[in-house]
C-alpha cells in the first residue's frame, strides 16, 4: 500500500504523502500536483515556501510481542483490553465489506460533533479497522499504511448520547482496536503506529488526548509540510462559491 494518497480536482491533482520525504521533493519539482502535503517525523530542510507545523503525537512501537504492546498500555487502558476477551458480545474485523454502513457512521459522527465531513474517497486505500457489539457497528479507526509505519487517519463511532453502558462499550471497543491495529503491525512487519497528534494546551481536547496517551508510546514532533501552487487557491475558492 502507498505512502501517496491522490485526489483529482477535474483535471488537477492533490497529493498527501505519509513519512516519504523523497517522495514529496521529486513531486514538488515535477509539478504535477496543485497542493502536495507531507506528515513527517523529521525536521527538514524545504524551499521558502512551503509551510510547516509543527506539533506532538503519540508514537507506539509495535516491533514487540502483542503481550509486551499489551503491557506497554496504562492500567485503564490495558485492564478494558483485556475485559474485551472475555465479551463474546463483541466482533473485530479488518475488512472494507459494507463500506456504505462505515461511511454512514462516519458521516453521523463528524456531523453530531460539527466537524467537516470529506467524501468517500477519503477512505481510498485506507487499512480499516472496525468494532461491532451485537451485531451492530459501533466503533471504526482507519490508517495510513506507509510501510514500515502506520498512522491512525481517522477515529469515529457510534453516538451514546445519555447512554452511559453504551459509552463505555464503545470505549473499550475503540480501546480494543488500538490493540488489534498494533497486533497487525507486528504480524506485518512495521515498526511504529502514530495516533495523529495530541493537543497537550485545549483543555477541550483533553479527553482524547488522555486516550492516545494512555497506550504507552513515545511523545514526539511531527511535521506537516505544505506546497501549493498559486493556482490552488483560485481554485479551491471557486470550488466554495460553486
Amino acid at each position: 500500500m502507498s505512502a501517496l494518497i491522490q485526489k483529482d480536482w477535474g483535471f488537477f491533482k492533490t497529493a498527501r504523502i505519509i513519512f516519504d520525504e523523497a517522495l514529496f521533493g521529486e513531486l514538488i519539482k515535477n509539478r504535477c500536483y496543485l497542493n502536495i502535503v507531507l506528515v513527517s517525523h523529521q525536521k527538514l530542510s524545504v524551499p521558502v515556501d512551503v509551510r510547516v507545523k509543527k506539533k506532538p503525537t503519540v508514537l507506539i512501537s509495535v516491533d514487540k510481542s502483542p503481550e509486551d504492546i499489551l503491557q506497554s498500555f496504562n492500567d485503564t487502558a490495558r485492564n478494558e483490553v483485556r475485559k474485551t476477551f472475555k465479551m463474546s458480545e463483541f466482533l473485530f474485523r479488518s475488512d472494507e465489506d459494507n463500506f456504505s454502513e462505515i461511511y454512514t457512521l462516519y458521516r453521523s459522527f463528524r456531523k453530531a460533533k460539527k466537524l467537516s465531513l470529506r467524501g468517500k474517497d477519503f477512505f481510498k486505500g485506507v487499512l480499516i479497522f472496525k468494532a461491532y457489539w451485537k451485531g451492530e457497528l459501533v466503533s471504526v479507526i482507519t490508517c495510513y499504511s506507509a510501510h514500515p509505519y502506520l498512522r491512525v487517519q481517522n477515529i469515529f463511532s457510534k453516538l451514546s448520547g445519555e447512554d452511559k453502558e453504551l459509552r463505555r462499550i464503545i470505549g473499550y471497543a475503540t480501546r480494543r482496536l488500538i490493540y488489534e491495529i498494533c497486533v497487525y503491525g507486528h504480524e506485518h512487519g512495521f515498526i511504529s503506529l502514530d495516533l495523529a497528534g495530541i493537543n497537550l494546551i485545549d483543555p477541550k481536547k483533553a479527553g482524547i488526548t488522555a486516550f492516545k496517551k494512555s497506550f504507552g508510546g513515545s511523545i514526539i514532533d511531527e511535521y506537516t509540510y505544505t506546497y501549493r501552487r498559486p493556482v490552488f487557491n483560485i481554485l479551491a475558492r471557486l470550488k466554495k462559491i460553486v
